[in-house]
């Protein structure tokens, strides 16, 4: 009998984890069986802010931006700072002038210093956000304020991801937040055959202390990155089937 394909594990939310599976190399997603399974859901609250007189808007996630739009928000002409590759090129295909600020909050607030930018800023986020941006680039001299767009809420796994991780496959899990990290630690106990690719170091410590040896940390904390470490850790794990 043929050894079991490995499993990807997706659990960003729907568009996002199609996204990522897109991006990844045929030749990596023809050697795995996929599974999306958000453990965030994303709930639009609103208000749409008000942006008369900005001089620039900072997103430092897609559902950001999403979010902007679904509540009726326009494409200025001012710059959008993205975080990360990702958000970035969904705001420039939304028709922004894009600037993008590396993968971090701690990144985006070096950019926006170092690059003399001048408020009043507008940082779009959702209800939970680290980085503390606004204040911190207030502090620094550079007036910032926000606007809470959305909600996350935290999600189980399904009875069919539970069932599809309770065969004897190797399974990679991609992990994109502490959040998400933490939740997913939650609903994966004893699932040891679980693998995980972590975009940051602090997101590879909210996973459980015991999947240290188990996860691989992206080289730099952005998309293009995590593509190549997924499809570095899918060929391992064909590799090591193939040798069982």
């Amino acid at each position: 009998m043929a050894a079991p394909r490995p499993l990807l594990l997706l659990t960003r939310p729907q568009a996002s984890s199609e996204a990522f599976w897109k991006a990844l190399p045929q030749q990596a997603r023809d050697a795995v069986d996929y599974l999306i399974n958000p453990l965030l859901s994303i709930h639009v609250t609103g208000p749409l802010p008000n942006v008369a007189g900005v001089a620039g808007l900072i997103f430092t996630s897609a559902n950001a931006l999403d979010a902007y739009m679904a509540l009726g928000g326009s494409v200025l002409d001012v710059p959008a700072i993205a975080v990360g590759k990702g958000t970035a090129n969904a705001a420039r295909a939304l028709g922004f002038k894009v600037d993008v600020a590396g993968g971090t909050a701690d990144q985006l607030i070096d950019y926006v210093i170092d690059n003399g930018f001048r408020g009043p800023l507008l940082h779009m986020r959702g209800e939970i956000a680290i980085g503390d941006v606004a204040r911190r680039l207030s502090s620094a001299g550079v007036e910032t304020r926000e606007a809470v767009l959305y909600s996350q809420v935290l999600e189980p796994f399904s009875e069919a991801t539970r069932e599809a991780l309770s065969q004897d496959r190797p399974t990679l899990a991609p992990v994109f937040s502490p959040r998400t990290a933490r939740q997913l630690g939650r609903e994966s106990v004893g699932l040891n055959h679980i693998r995980f690719a972590a975009i940051s170091k602090a997101v590879a410590s909210a996973l459980p202390s015991d999947a240290a040896r188990r996860t691989k940390i992206a080289q730099l904390p952005d998309r293009d990155e995590m593509v190549a470490l997924v499809t570095e850790m899918i060929a391992d794990a064909v590799s090591l089937e193939r040798r069982l």
